[in-house]
């Protein structure tokens, strides 16, 4: 399996689209696209835009196919030392810490693709002839 392969099966176990995927890291679009059809490889600037957006895709498995998926969560320092984050009084594990990080990424996501159907739909109501 490629690089390229183990990317798209990375985005249908998050339930992203190729194109949210790359809005969300700044490339272009179709670049994903044309990196699987082209059968190319992801540059390492790239590759650091995937791993500040998405921290827990295991770049190594990425890249060489070895490894899991996704960054263990429960090796973090966090649960090491038994500490537990702390929000608005509430006690949460790691897990719970980074899923409610990929929530609140998720619902970003969606407001900015709520944004921009309403400007697509402004301008065209803009550009159509009234009756």
């Amino acid at each position: 399996m490629r690089l390229m392969d183990r990317l798209y099966r990375y985005l249908e176990y998050k339930s992203f689209s190729a194109y949210a995927f790359e809005h969300r890291c700044g490339l272009s679009n179709g670049y994903l696209g044309k990196q699987f059809r082209g059968k190319g490889n992801i540059g390492s600037g790239v590759l650091e835009k995937i791993k500040s957006h998405f921290p827990d895709l295991n770049i190594h498995w990425l890249v060489t196919g070895q490894g899991t998926m996704t960054t263990n969560l429960y090796a973090t320092e966090d649960l090491k030392t038994s500490h537990h984050l702390s929000e608005n009084g509430n006690n949460y594990l790691p897990i719970q810490v980074a899923l409610i990080h990929s929530l609140q990424q998720q619902i970003q996501q969606l407001e900015q693709n709520i944004a921009d159907k309403d400007a697509i739909i402004y301008l065209l109501n803009k550009t159509q002839p009234h009756e």
